[in-house]
C-alpha cells in the first residue's frame, strides 16, 4: 500500500507549493478546457478563475469528484474542476499577467495553480494557448473501434464542423474533418477514419490526434494505440500462392484417399465372392483353399509394402 501510495502522489504531483497554501495545480491544459485538482490548507476552494490582467476569461466550480486523490489524501469533498474555454477573445493587454487562480467561497483564501509536473512557465504556455487559432476546441481521440479510428471534435460553443489531424511521429499529418453524427451530442462532430486509408509507411507507428497540424496540442485519449502492420503487395501475392498449393495438396490427398477406397472396395467384393464360393463347396479341401486364397488376395496391399 506504500508504494502505491507513493506512486499516485508522483503521478498527481501531490507536493505544497512555496507558500505553502494548497495542494494540486493544472493536469491539462487543452484548447478547449483546462482541468485539474486543488485542496486548500486550511480550507476548500470553490472556484477557479482564468485572468488576463483583470479581465475575467473563463471560471468553473471546483465541485468534480477525484477519488484518486482524496484516497492519497485521506481528505474527503470534490476538489476536481474543468474550466470551459470560451472559442473567442475581446482585446486584451497581452503584457499583463495570465493566471489561474483558485478562490474560496468567501474570498479569505486565494492562490495561483500551476500546471503539475511541468517546470515551464504556465503563464507563459496559457497565452500562448489562448492566442493561438485552435482555442475554444475540444474532443476526444476513442482510438482503434470496430476496426476504425474514431473520436469527435468540436469548438465551444459554435455548430460549424471543424478539422483536426491525424498523427504519428515522423509522418506528414493527415486532415480529418469532423462532420459526423454522435451519439449523445448535439452537434455534427464525430470522425471515423478506415485503416487502410492510412499510407502504408504508417504501419507499426504509434498514432494519436491533435488540434494543431504542428501536434502541439493533442486530443486526450485513454489508450495507446499501434497502426496494425500491413502486408504489401508481393507478400499478398506470395499468401495467395501458398494457399493455392495447399488447396491443391489437399485435393491431391482426398483424391489419392478416393482411390485408395476404390480399390479396397474391389478387393472386399472378391473376397466376398471367394467367401460365397466357399460356402458352396463341399469339399473340406477346397474350402481351406480358397479361404487362404481370400486372405492373402485382402492383405496384399499391407504386405507389398
Amino acid at each position: 500500500m506504500g508504494s502505491k501510495r507513493r506512486r499516485l502522489k508522483h503521478y498527481l504531483g501531490l507536493k505544497r507549493d512555496g507558500h505553502g497554501g494548497h495542494q494540486g495545480g493544472i493536469e491539462h491544459l487543452l484548447p478547449g478546457r483546462i482541468s485539474g485538482w486543488v485542496i486548500g490548507a486550511s480550507g476548500p476552494f470553490h472556484e477557479v478563475r482564468l485572468l488576463v490582467g483583470a479581465h475575467l476569461i473563463a471560471r468553473a466550480e471546483i465541485d468534480q469528484s477525484r477519488p484518486d486523490v482524496c484516497e492519497v489524501l485521506g481528505r474527503e469533498g470534490t476538489p476536481g474542476f474543468s474550466m470551459t474555454l470560451p472559442a473567442e477573445l475581446p482585446p486584451l493587454d497581452w503584457s499583463k499577467p495570465t493566471r489561474v487562480i483558485a478562490l474560496s467561497a468567501d474570498g479569505s483564501q486565494q492562490t495561483e495553480l500551476q500546471l503539475i509536473g511541468k517546470e515551464s512557465d504556465t503563464s507563459e504556455q496559457i497565452r500562448h494557448l489562448l492566442q493561438s487559432e485552435v482555442l475554444g476546441l475540444d474532443g476526444h481521440f476513442d482510438g482503434l473501434v470496430a476496426g476504425e479510428l474514431r473520436g469527435w471534435a468540436k469548438r465551444n460553443g459554435q455548430s460549424k464542423p471543424v478539422q483536426i489531424w491525424m498523427q504519428a511521429l515522423e509522418r506528414e499529418p493527415l486532415p480529418i474533418d469532423c462532420w459526423e453524427l454522435r451519439d449523445g451530442m448535439a452537434e455534427s462532430c464525430g470522425f471515423h477514419l478506415r485503416l487502410s486509408s492510412l499510407p502504408e509507411t504508417w504501419s507499426g507507428c504509434e498514432l494519436w490526434c491533435s488540434f494543431d497540424q504542428e501536434g502541439v496540442y493533442r486530443l486526450p485519449q485513454e489508450q495507446v494505440v499501434i497502426a496494425p502492420e500491413r502486408k504489401t503487395e508481393a507478400q499478398a501475392e506470395l499468401n495467395s500462392e501458398c494457399i493455392f498449393v495447399e488447396n491443391e495438396r489437399e485435393k491431391l490427398i482426398a483424391r489419392t484417399r478416393w482411390d485408395s477406397l476404390e480399390d479396397l472396395s474391389h478387393r472386399l467384393d472378391l473376397l466376398e465372392q471367394r467367401l460365397e464360393n466357399w460356402n458352396t463347396t463341399k469339399r473340406k479341401k477346397d474350402r481351406w483353399r480358397l479361404l487362404t486364397r481370400a486372405i492373402a488376395l485382402a492383405l496384399s496391399p499391407w504386405t507389398q509394402r
